[in-house]
């Protein structure tokens, strides 16, 4: 993908929502099971994981303080998608933490699907999402305690083994 030619300069938004995502089915080229997504102000976002690190844009079907339902994801050129974009759909299930995840990449018509867990993560006008993944984990380490036990605890729930 060129960078050549006109440009935007874009401000991320302040954080105004965050969660901690733990995902059970992941895109094979993503195996991080783990994600701090940053929800900001004028429908921009971050995500961190252990191999992860970069923004977009977000819409949500629901207003931005309330708890996420339904959310589509659309990722700038970054390095962690080759310079390119993908588009990611998540659907919250508020009562049992649960969310699927339907992922599109350029080129290919079929999508990938993931899911997962989320909880809300205290705070989230404090993140400094510069501090980078490692530090993040650490500090919301609650968060993705509380995080894994819904993900551990649907495993064990599951009669699909």
């Amino acid at each position: 993908m060129s960078t050549t030619g006109p440009s935007v300069t874009l401000t991320l938004g302040r954080p105004v929502h965050a969660q901690a995502l733990s995902y059970t089915a992941m895109y094979r080229a993503k195996p991080f099971r783990e994600a701090l997504l940053v929800y900001r102000e004028g429908g921009t976002y971050t995500i961190l994981s252990p191999g992860e690190d970069h923004h977009g844009c977000w819409v949500s079907a629901t207003t931005p303080l309330d708890p996420p339902r339904h959310v589509s994801f659309m990722s700038w050129p970054s390095a962690d998608w080759d310079r390119d974009v993908a588009a990611h759909t998540l659907v919250f299930a508020p009562d049992t933490g649960a969310f699927t995840q339907e992922l599109r990449l350029p080129g290919e018509s079929v999508p990938r699907a993931q899911h997962g867990f989320a909880v809300s993560v205290a705070d989230p006008g404090a993140i400094d999402t510069t501090e980078g993944w490692a530090v993040l984990r650490e500090r919301h380490r609650e968060a993705f305690a509380r995080v894994r036990a819904l993900a551990v605890g649907s495993a064990g729930a599951s009669s699909d083994g």
